[in-house]
C-alpha cells in the first residue's frame, strides 16, 4: 500500500521535476559515475552562477560543486559513485529550484536590451548635436509640447506631462556632480 502511494506521488512530482527542468533547458553535458555537469543558459548570469555555487554544495549528497558563468554550466561531484533516480532527480529538482529563485535578483534580458538600445539612442543623439540634446532632453521637450498643446482641453493629464518633464528633469540634475 505504501510503495503504491509513493509510486502515485513520484509520478505526479516527476512530471513537475522535468518540466521545470525542460523549463530551463536544462542540458546533461557529461555523465560518469560519480560526476555529472549539466548546462543552463539563465546560469550564465552571474548572480545566478554565484548563487548555485553558494547553495548547491550544501546538498547532502553533493561532494563538490562548481559553477561556470562564461559556459552556463555546473559541475558535480557526489559523495558517492552511483545516486539512483529518485536521489538524482531530487539534486535536479534543487539545482533547478535553487536556479529559479537566484533568477528572481537578476534584471530581465528585455530590461537588459532596452537599456543597451536606450544607451545607443542616446549616444547618437548626443554625437549628431555635439553633445547638445541627449534623449531624455528630447522627451522632456515633447512632454511639455503635449502639455502645453492639451492644457485646454485635459488640464489634467496636462499637469501629469508636466510633472513627470519635471521629474526627469530634477532626477538627472541630482545624478550630476556639481562643479
Amino acid at each position: 500500500m505504501i510503495s503504491t502511494i509513493m509510486g502515485i506521488g513520484a509520478s505526479l512530482f516527476a512530471p513537475k521535476i522535468m518540466s521545470q527542468f525542460r523549463d530551463q533547458k536544462v542540458k546533461v553535458i557529461h555523465a560518469m559515475p560519480g560526476r555529472l555537469r549539466i548546462q543552463c543558459d539563465s546560469w550564465k548570469n552571474d548572480i545566478v552562477a554565484k548563487t548555485l555555487d553558494e547553495k548547491v554544495q550544501s546538498h547532502p549528497l553533493i561532494l563538490t560543486s562548481k559553477t561556470s558563468p562564461i559556459t552556463g554550466s555546473l559541475t558535480l561531484e557526489f559523495v558517492v559513485p552511483h545516486i539512483n533516480q529518485e536521489e538524482l532527480d531530487d539534486i535536479l529538482q534543487f539545482i533547478v529550484q535553487t536556479a529559479s529563485n537566484a533568477l528572481l535578483y537578476t534584471d530581465a534580458i528585455l530590461m537588459r536590451g532596452m537599456q543597451k538600445t536606450l544607451d545607443t539612442v542616446d549616444i547618437g543623439i548626443k554625437k549628431q548635436t555635439n553633445g547638445f540634446a541627449d534623449f531624455d532632453s528630447l522627451f522632456v521637450l515633447f512632454l511639455l509640447g503635449k502639455g502645453i498643446q492639451a492644457f485646454s482641453s485635459t488640464p489634467a493629464f496636462s499637469t501629469s506631462l508636466f510633472y513627470w518633464a519635471y521629474t526627469i528633469v530634477k532626477g538627472r540634475g541630482s545624478d550630476k556632480p556639481h562643479v
